[in-house]
């Protein structure tokens, strides 16, 4: 029977034939069980590579049960692979016909919170009490054999795998985990910020100051202590010392300092734990936007530094943190910041230790593991000291074990997933994507975590998000994007860790095609929602309950006088992919002048009532959406300012919304990133650019990573925040419009586009344009960013027809119109704006000089970013513009080679229209001395 059965597989056609990318799947062996009546087919593991389900499997099956003949047609037919039958492999979530697996389901573990922040809601339907230890790629690392530091990967396409992840998981993926209510671990310095402020009982940095509540009986820990500079073996949370509170009745500590720049600042707590320590320490934060608290359980997560939040502080006001609780309160250092990397590494005895000379966020995890108190031998130094390499990848897992681990050493954090964040290598011949691979680990203990939960959850876990992942990049990118399957090896991320453990290779670095979208900042955000909402889906059908799945920002802003003071208004934005992301609620927080912004308060409709600020002062608004789920992220800011009650009021527009990848070129053998061309807009700022590609040839072999071939880009950025899209931009406008005597409100070009808005009160105008262009998108050739819409043409066709003045400022405001080929758009410019487009990328540099014919209005000279700034974005592609008709002239040229810069048009109505953002021009007091230049002109004042 078996002899025949094998002659009829000869016959036998695969059913999952679109999985053929897989690898080949082969048939080891067949077994006819006559006791059982039942035929066992035994497959390699490629076969379990697929992602099934309940209809796949029945379909396998049953091309398998059709070859069976005679005495085997009745015959039961099942299938194995990797050592599993092959319904086996279907996640619970997605069964439809099948018994559920209770076996991967965890215990539902005690309801203790670790940290709450008080202002923030709880989420019941989103990731509220969930600890996720989550990390991206590999970092800059000490190679022993060589002697230097190095990245683990190639810079590849103006970035390098170990620091282009962490551009979709800090900006992206850790907020979205957060604003659903999630406690998020990371081994890997979160803060973007190169200055440190230490503050502690032994030994504080700079002005800082502990301060012990006068009174308070303490008595003496082990604890941390600042070192300069962690060589092997130094573990700095045991070279100092805490103090322990026995019995604490309100605030017992203050913690103060003084940062030495302006910025955003991470806080980071320490403290040591204990079963009898208080459950409640509140942690009160005072920054420049107010004040924010947390409370803490100090009965887990001793020992290390514990995040709380990012923070805005100045340089010229105190930032301080209070402590206060009852019970028995451990005290140990506080951190502001990130710092440069301080462990020094060295090849041998014989040479001396060195440390990166990078910023500590740019490190590989190995080293902050280190810094942040985990034990050497346990966790992150498993090779002897002799392969740092080999270190960081190992140690990642075992950190997430020292996390959950409830004995004495360990952190006693209940952590439910733990998530590696990865790009691949791997090129096609062809414009086709390498794709996305999900990786998990049940081979080892029997295929069972510690608590007895099959590891199969981590492959639940894996097929929801990689499902996930490319199902949402099908809809919105490309249809044909690949799913590479998912593979059960022994990858060290994956089968370390004991909790449900996903690795995800998202996608080829090396891979142009990969790489298109790998670069767009939409693209990071729509994939790294996919990964939370997978991480959602799977928490939630773990648990047995429903989920919802957070909104998606507002936008439409508009702030508008009223008769009792103004309005801020904003609408939702739908979610057309989940039904469940409609919001509830809105958030909206407010900044007053160049503070942070405050904790928020909570409405219940799409407006928000606020009275005239003070004279001189600029208020600032943002909104957020809110359900059940989670907080969405925030919208683009608007903001407003008083001069004086009889002021001529501005109306500033934001019309600067785009952000892109770079231009690619691919012309046969000469493929890469066209930086030359355009540089892209990265979404606030872009922390993975290491310096701009120059090797373009496919064919250009690779050697080794200092000589990767094709896609090979320099290091000369590494370390640098590239400025992109701050959507702040308001409010640079606004400090000019102010100081230039004049108020002025803000609303966004979606609202100020739209029909029922009104902008007749308002004498002058000021748009933004920024570096808005047309994009096209990559499916279905969508546009986005388009600058002259029919609305936005006929809402200025009205303001000029109304006599009212406009000031235009962009890149592209020529340009945009050219590269569409948009004779409407053209005619447009000439007969309202007065200007004609003559060429972009008009100049590398950023000088401009006043022409002779605006001298009555203008004079000087100014400057505005074409290259590098920490504080700017650049603007490699300034538009030329020359004045058209009568009563028009070029009102500034360009330095470097007398093209016109701009122009401006006096007539029944005025325009000045620049082929540059103002917001670009680097001195305050240029920008200032321009906008009142301009504004005197509309209101006839000079």
């Amino acid at each position: 029977m078996q002899h025949r059965l094998k002659k009829s597989m000869e016959k036998w056609q695969n059913p999952m034939k679109e999985w053929g990318g897989l690898g080949a799947i082969k048939l080891d062996s067949i077994q006819i069980d006559e006791s059982s009546a039942q035929i066992n087919f035994y497959y390699n593991s490629t076969l379990s590579y697929i992602p099934w389900r309940n209809d796949d499997v029945e379909k396998f099956v049953n091309s398998l049960s059709g070859l069976q003949k005679r005495k085997l047609k009745n015959y039961s037919t099942v299938v194995y692979t990797n050592g599993y039958e092959l319904s086996e492999l279907i996640p619970n979530i997605y069964r439809t016909n099948q018994e559920i697996d209770k076996n991967r389901f965890a215990e539902k573990k005690q309801s203790e919170n670790f940290i709450t922040r008080e202002d923030q809601l709880y989420y019941s339907k989103g990731l509220s009490d969930h600890l996720i230890a989550l990390w991206h790629s590999h970092g800059y690392h000490f190679d022993q054999k060589l002697n230097r530091w190095e990245w683990q990967r190639a810079r590849l396409y103006g970035t390098v795998e170990d620091i282009y992840t962490m551009s979709y998981v800090l900006p992206y993926l850790l907020p979205m985990l957060e604003n659903a209510g999630a406690n998020v671990f990371l081994p890997r310095e979160r803060c973007l910020q190169t200055n440190e402020v230490i503050i502690d009982n032994d030994f504080s940095t700079g002005h800082s100051v502990f301060q012990l509540k006068e009174g308070i009986d303490t008595s003496c820990k082990s604890g941390f202590a600042y070192k300069d500079t962690l060589f092997a073996g130094d573990n700095p949370f045991q070279m100092g010392t805490s103090l322990l509170v026995n019995n604490a009745n309100g605030k017992v500590a203050e913690y103060r300092s003084q940062v030495s720049e302006t910025g955003d600042y991470a806080v980071y707590i320490s403290y040591q734990q204990g079963e009898d320590y208080s459950k409640k320490v509140q942690y009160t934060i005072h920054h420049s936007g107010g004040k924010t608290s947390y409370t803490v359980s100090q009965t887990m997560g001793g020992g290390t530094w514990i995040y709380l939040g990012t923070f805005h502080f100045k340089s010229d006001e105190d930032a301080v943190i209070e402590v206060s609780g009852e019970g028995t309160i451990s005290l140990d250092a506080v951190r502001l910041g990130s710092g440069m990397g301080n462990v020094a590494r060295q090849a041998t005895s014989t040479v001396a230790a060195k440390t990166s000379g990078k910023p500590r966020y740019m490190e590989a995890a190995r080293y902050w593991m280190q810094y942040a108190g985990m034990p050497d031998t346990l966790v992150f130094s498993l090779n002897d000291e002799k392969n740092d390499y080999k270190d960081d990848y190992m140690s990642r897992g075992e950190w997430v074990n020292y996390l959950c681990d409830q004995n004495v050493s360990g952190l006693n954090l209940p952590i439910d997933l733990a998530f590696a964040f990865h790009s691949d290598a791997g090129v096609t011949p062809n414009d086709s994507v390498i794709g996305t691979l999900g990786i998990f680990s049940t081979v080892r203990d029997e295929g069972k975590f510690p608590n007895g939960q099959s590891k199969l959850a981590s492959r639940d876990l894996a097929d929801i998000i990689q499902t996930q992942i490319v199902e949402d990049i099908r809809v919105l990118y490309n249809q044909d994007w690949t799913r590479r399957g998912l593979w059960d090896k022994q990858y060290s991320e994956a089968w370390r860790p004991n909790v449900p453990t996903m690795l995800l290779e998202l996608l080829s670095h090396q891979n142009v095609a990969d790489m298109r979208y790998g670069l767009d900042p939409n693209f990071k955000f729509d994939v790294c929602r996919a990964v939370y909402k997978g991480m959602l889906k799977f928490l939630a059908y773990q648990e047995g309950r429903g989920y919802v799945v957070q909104p998606l920002p507002v936008d439409h802003l508009a702030i508008k006088e009223t008769s009792s003071g103004y309005e801020l208004s904003w609408q939702p934005v739908d979610d057309p992919m989940e039904p469940s992301a409609k919001p509830t609620k809105y958030k909206v927080y407010q900044r007053i002048n160049d503070n942070g912004f405050d904790n928020g308060v909570i409405v219940n409709g799409t407006s928000f009532l606020f009275p005239e600020p003070d004279a001189g002062q600029i208020i600032s608004y943002k909104v957020s959406a809110i359900n059940e789920g989670g907080e969405s992220f925030a919208s683009e800011i608007l903001s407003m300012g008083i001069a004086t009650e009889d002021a001529e009021k501005v109306l500033v527009v934001n019309a600067f919304n785009r952000v892109s990848a770079p231009a690619f070129i691919d012309e046969g053998d000469f493929a890469g990133v066209a930086w030359w061309d355009d540089q892209g807009v990265p979404d606030r700022y872009d922390i993975a650019f290491t310096g701009f590609q120059y090797d373009f040839n496919r064919q250009s072999p690779w050697l080794d990573d200092d000589s990767p071939g094709w896609g090979a880009s320099y290091a000369d950025y590494e370390g640098k925040i590239i400025k992109g899209n701050s959507f702040d931009n308001v409010y640079l406008h606004g400090q000019s419009i102010l100081k230039a005597g004049y108020s002025f409100v803000s609303v966004s070009d979606e609202a100020f586009n739209q029909s029922y808005y009104d902008a007749s009160a308002y004498k002058a105008v000021d748009i933004i344009l920024g570096e808005e262009k047309t994009m096209v998108s990559y499916k279905n050739n969508t546009v986005r960013y388009q600058i002259y819409t029919p609305e936005f043409m006929a809402k200025l066709s009205s303001l000029t027809q109304n006599n009212q003045n406009v000031f235009i400022s962009g890149a592209y405001v020529g340009s945009d119109i050219h590269l569409t080929k948009d004779t409407l758009a053209a005619q447009f410019a000439m007969d309202v704006l007065k200007f004609k487009w003559r060429t972009n990328h008009a100049v590398k540099s950023g000088d401009v000089y006043t022409s002779n014919f605006a001298m009555p209005y203008f004079s000087g000279e100014l400057s505005f970013n074409a290259a590098y700034h920490p504080d700017f974005y650049s603007v490699e592609a300034p538009d030329a513009i020359e004045p058209v008709g009568e009563n028009a002239v070029t009102a500034f040229r360009y330095k470097e080679n007398n093209s016109s810069a701009g122009t401006l048009y006096e007539g029944e109505y005025k325009t000045v229209v620049l082929g540059f953002p103002f917001e670009t021009i680097i001195s305050e007091q240029e920008r200032d001395q321009l906008m009142k230049d301009i504004l005197d002109l509309f209101y006839n004042k000079n």
